[in-house]
């Protein structure tokens, strides 16, 4: 007989704890499951200098605080001793080490796992957006290092190297300014299209802050904020090879997802200093490096691809009409609210500029108070 119980949870990251505990506050029989065997892995297996781009005061989980120890801008190490700690009293909710195979509805929804079948009334995916690495399927072999940046780990591993860093969004601008603190080597970053960038603070004010006051403004108006505070912060990026960006950052999360990055003043200056080459797209590879659109050969001993992930839900899911074209589940409006009302959920899907973890926090007392109305 298959084991049955009220809520499975799929996903024991950030965004799994928090509904986790939501649903426990709200007397909800959940189990929680999680394909690693460490609490906090996705955080543990980030470089070395990652911090949130949210201010602390808007990145905590329901029900904890992060210390004021921690700073304005948390680190990765501090951020995964706070998740030990959140999950300590979760534990006996928690089954790592487990992998989820297949969602199917049927009577009840059938969760099919590594180490069983479950049956439930309610499946929550808190698996997020960046739960398998993407990298396109360049023609051509390539003789040097490929790795995507989810595993990239410090600038002292690519000492004395040519790298080349496939993308200028928030991972590839963060990745290419750490790889400046190297005393030897070349580094070359790649572009499709002109990137926006953004500062975390500006004359010492947190911008997740403006974010969240201005967050029902028209989107023209968003924009129009966004590309002053970017050319306060940048200056005009006609004078750099990126050129100006041709859409708003707004207007480009909303139409693709795509966050702007983040830069403090350091990447975007290394670029005009010619300490970064910047070069269009890249549509192949060779033995030695990468060809660009424009057929131009750059030279390279290691190329890092900053070029977004996966959710890797549409083998999981069996249920047809759920994910989009990108295998993102609806986080928001009609469609939400018909899974939802079938037992199917979602928390961790959507990253606004007000910040993906405060939206986690939101999700999940939402997603809590909703089952728990449902039972």
């Amino acid at each position: 007989m298959n084991e049955q119980v009220s809520t499975v949870v799929i996903g024991g990251g950030v965004a799994g704890l928090a509904l986790t505990r939501c649903l426990v506050g709200r007397g909800v029989e959940v189990l929680t499951l999680d394909e690693n065997e460490q609490i906090g892995h996705s955080w543990r297996t980030r470089y070395d200098s990652l911090k949130l781009n949210s201010v602390r005061w808007l990145s905590h989980m329901p029900g904890l605080s992060l210390p004021k120890r921690y700073g304005r801008w948390v680190r990765r190490d501090d951020l995964v001793e706070y998740v030990e700690a959140y999950a300590k009293p979760l534990k006996p909710l928690l089954r790592n080490g487990v992998r989820v195979l297949k969602v199917e509805r049927g009577s009840r929804w059938l969760v099919t796992t590594s180490e069983g079948a479950i049956e439930a009334r309610h499946v929550v995916f808190a698996t997020g957006l960046y739960r398998e690495p993407a990298i396109p399927s360049w023609p051509g072999e390539f003789h040097g290092r490929l790795i995507h940046a989810a595993h990239y780990t410090r600038p002292a591993d690519f000492e004395g190297e040519r790298v080349v860093v496939v993308g200028p969004g928030v991972s590839g601008v963060d990745i290419g300014s750490d790889l400046l603190q190297r005393t030897r080597g070349s580094l070359t970053v790649a572009m499709r299209s002109a990137p926006n960038f953004l500062p975390r603070e500006l004359w010492n004010i947190p911008l997740q802050g403006l974010s969240v006051t201005n967050r029902y403004a028209p989107i023209a108006v968003q924009d129009l904020g966004g590309k002053l505070i970017q050319r306060v912060a940048s200056g005009d990026l006609a004078d750099t090879p990126f050129g100006r960006p041709t859409e708003g950052m707004f207007s480009r999360l909303r139409r693709t997802g795509v966050n702007p990055a983040v830069d403090d003043g350091v990447f975007v200056p290394a670029v005009r200093a010619g300490l970064i080459e910047v070069i269009d797209e890249v549509v192949a590879l060779d033995s030695d490096g990468v060809v660009t659109k424009s057929g131009k050969h750059v030279p390279a001993d290691t190329v890092i691809a900053a070029t977004g992930y996966r959710t890797g839900l549409a083998e999981i899911i069996g249920e047809p009409g759920v994910l989009d074209a990108r295998d993102i589940p609806p986080q928001y409006g009609a469609a939400n609210k018909r899974w939802a009302a079938a037992g199917l959920h979602f928390v961790g899907f959507a990253s606004p500029l007000t910040g993906h973890l405060r939206e986690i926090g939101l999700r999940a007392k939402h997603t809590a108070k909703a089952i728990a109305a449902n039972p």
